[in-house]
């Protein structure tokens, strides 16, 4: 009840103070001193303000091979580095206490992106959760989520990384639930990678390759960008000595790319999946993975 509250009193608000231009306006200033702060001798530097401001990338050869392998959706500010970001925070003793805070500065520093505001709503309502002692099933979580972002940016129902990242948080929760603590080995990460791929080949259809390939560089690669690049994006502005240390890592995963794009070949010419469709998509899977989630729990409860 107090949610619906929630959402009711954020959407007159946005719509009220003009929230999205508001917003947008504070971003932008973030966004520029963001920037200020990168060091300029690095010699992959529109990977490293990808990677850490969430600029659009002007190295448009590199932005076509990541289109190309699917990998489009973690290297850009994506709902995984607000998560990465979220657990390092949590344990440092000065900041622990303020997570959000901070992660929400981060949010308006890269633009404020669909992916990423998601995301912090995310968060923001897993802590609530938490402090108030309900107990929400994470599927009805990435939904709420949902609807407090589009309460904020009505505009994003038609942004397609939105829809990405909601289709792959809702992939992720189902799994993580049904491998429970073998989520983490390597057969639950290879199923649920795969899983992610195919929903959100949806979303990618007439605009990415759909290869089996793809599988693989996603399974490979994206914890590799995720846990080892933009790591090294983030350290490299603290300590910009290890700059060449973070080239080497972009240039081993541009070489990778390149050599996998002579597999993958072009992306095609079908047209993309009408948006009403995706939509649909989203809407029917989070109705099913609740009824799933909630049949498995009650067989968990008689066989207790």
């Amino acid at each position: 009840m107090i949610l619906i509250v929630l959402l009711a009193l954020l959407f007159s608000s946005s719509a009220y103070f003009d929230l999205p231009a508001k917003l947008s306006e504070q971003s932008f200033t973030a966004h520029h001193f963001c920037l200020q702060m990168l060091p300029t001798g690095v010699e992959n530097l529109s990977s490293l303000e990808a990677l850490v401001c969430g600029k659009n990338m002007q190295d448009l050869d590199l932005k076509q091979l990541l289109i190309q392998s699917s990998l489009i959706h973690i290297f850009v500010v994506s709902g995984s580095h607000f998560l990465f970001l979220h657990k390092i925070l949590a344990r440092l003793p000065i900041v622990r206490f303020c997570p959000l805070f901070l992660l929400s500065l981060y949010c308006l520093a890269t633009l404020c992106q669909p992916p990423g505001v998601r995301s912090l709503m995310f968060l923001f309502l897993v802590s609530f959760s938490k402090k108030n002692k309900h107990s929400i099933a994470p599927v009805l979580l990435v939904f709420l989520s949902c609807a407090f972002t589009v309460c904020i940016f009505p505009q994003w129902i038609s942004s397609r990384s939105f829809l990405m990242s909601l289709l792959a948080a809702l992939t992720i929760t189902v799994a993580s639930d049904f491998w429970g603590k073998h989520r983490e080995t390597l057969p639950a990460l290879f199923v649920t990678q795969s899983l992610i791929y195919l929903v959100m080949g949806f979303c990618l259809w007439g605009f990415s390759n759909l290869h089996p390939l793809g599988i693989l560089l996603n399974l490979v690669l994206g914890p590799v960008i995720g846990g080892v690049i933009f790591p090294l994006a983030l350290l490299v502005v603290v300590l910009p000595p290890l700059a060449p240390v973070f080239d080497g890592a972009m240039n081993a995963l541009i070489w990778i790319l390149q050599k996998s794009s002579e597999v993958l070949g072009d992306s095609g010419d079908s047209p993309p999946l009408s948006l009403f469709w995706q939509w649909v998509l989203f809407l029917s899977l989070t109705v099913s993975a609740y009824i799933y989630l909630v049949h498995r729990k009650r067989h968990k409860a008689r066989h207790a």
